[in-house]
């Protein structure tokens, strides 16, 4: 039991996760049923093993461009398999599931209004040289953790801030027009803003409550039992079926509505990576499972003609026009037929309020609105 991680769930030590003869295991240490780290995997006496890396702990390593920084700067002073990445990452996750260690990682936290207009043209890496260590945040989109005040009120918070590389122009306003239209269609989002020169889109974490403690997230990676890899090996049926399955009752009529506007957005916008990362569940106890505000909302055929979406609907991978929509809303999240078409229609009114209202307040977005402003 050379490698081990103590594995805690608010603060208190849930059991041990490691590695033998080739094996992922969490062995449970605790009684409380209240301190299992997934829905997936209640307390038992049994351990939990695995071949590979349980996806509620895969969950939280880095992808893409932050992936290749730490393994740039690690690979020659530790393993950098996906062990190896928990235990160096370990000291840096915070949220309901966190690691016990020794070592801490602090970095003087970030003013909010520096970095909306901030005019240093190289603040993103800058960023990542300071933050990379502290970014347990998946997906292959250049995007750091950091922890930033609140000039006003003194608040410390934590916000997500992603960046964007030559090869996607405009990503961090195509986020922000998305995201949105999003928010004018009445679903839940994060606190979200854009920096002054167009080139940072900041969130602010959503799993963090006012009191400064963490709710339970798991994406439905997790909640399907599958690695990251598998994220577009997936059905938006599919992720009904899960909301159906672990959302509360008192929950589950409104999250499927919000689901069902999220899933017409992304067609309005052709957001061709809505895979199964972009959606998730949190909650506060087993007893209040709630649908997470939606997330990661662009149109990706702004730079990909031809994308397709991420995810199988209706059988298929093709971007589904207005009546196959609302046959999904009525089919899967049970919604009656005005409902479905109400819901609908409100998503793009959403959408042709906002590229109206952005239109007039950024120049030089034409690329952007010739995509959005299609008719699907």
């Amino acid at each position: 039991m050379e490698d081990k991680l103590f594995v805690k769930t608010d603060d208190n030590l849930s059991g041990v996760l490691f590695v033998e003869d080739k094996e992922y295991i969490f062995s449970y240490e605790t009684k409380e049923d209240k301190n299992f780290i997934s829905l997936t995997m209640p307390v038992r006496n049994k351990s939990w093993n695995s071949k590979e890396l349980h996806p509620i702990f895969e969950m939280h390593l880095p992808e893409g461009y932050l992936l290749s920084i730490i393994k740039k700067h690690f690979s020659k002073f530790t393993k950098t398999n996906e062990f190896g990445l928990l235990k160096l990452m370990s000291p840096s996750i915070r949220g309901r599931i966190s690691y016990q260690t020794e070592t801490k990682i602090e970095n003087k936290p970030l003013v909010l209004d520096d970095i909306l207009h901030s005019e240093n043209n190289k603040l993103f890496d800058e960023l990542v040289d300071r933050f990379a260590l502290n970014s347990p945040i998946s997906g292959v989109q250049p995007k750091v953790l950091a922890q930033i005040q609140d000039k006003a009120t003194l608040k410390l918070e934590q916000y997500i801030i992603k960046s964007w590389g030559e090869e996607y122009p405009q990503l961090a306003l195509n986020e922000f027009i998305c995201m949105s239209i999003v928010k004018k269609a009445n679903i839940p989002v994060p606190e979200f803003y854009i920096s002054d020169d167009q080139k940072l889109f900041i969130m602010k974490r959503f799993d963090i409550k006012a009191d400064g403690s963490y709710l339970g997230f798991e994406d439905m990676c997790v909640l399907q039992a599958k690695k990251s890899d598998d994220k577009y090996e997936g059905t938006y049926e599919q992720i009904t079926r899960t909301i159906k399955d672990f959302v509360s009752t008192k929950n589950k009529r409104q999250a499927l509505i919000n689901f069902y506007k999220m899933t017409v957005i992304n067609f309005l916008v052709q957001n061709g990576d809505a895979h199964l990362k972009n959606f998730g569940l949190v909650y506060d106890d087993i007893d209040n499972i709630n649908l997470a505000p939606a997330y990661d909302v662009v149109s990706t055929t702004v730079y990909i003609k031809n994308d397709i979406p991420a995810l199988h609907l209706l059988g298929a991978k093709k971007w589904w026009k207005e009546k196959h929509l609302l046959k999904f809303g009525i089919e899967f999240c049970d919604l009656g037929k005005s409902d479905a078409k109400s819901f609908y229609d409100e998503c793009v009114e959403a959408k042709d309020i906002i590229l109206e209202e952005l239109s007039e307040r950024f120049d030089d977005i034409d690329m952007l609105l010739d995509t959005l402003s299609k008719e699907i």
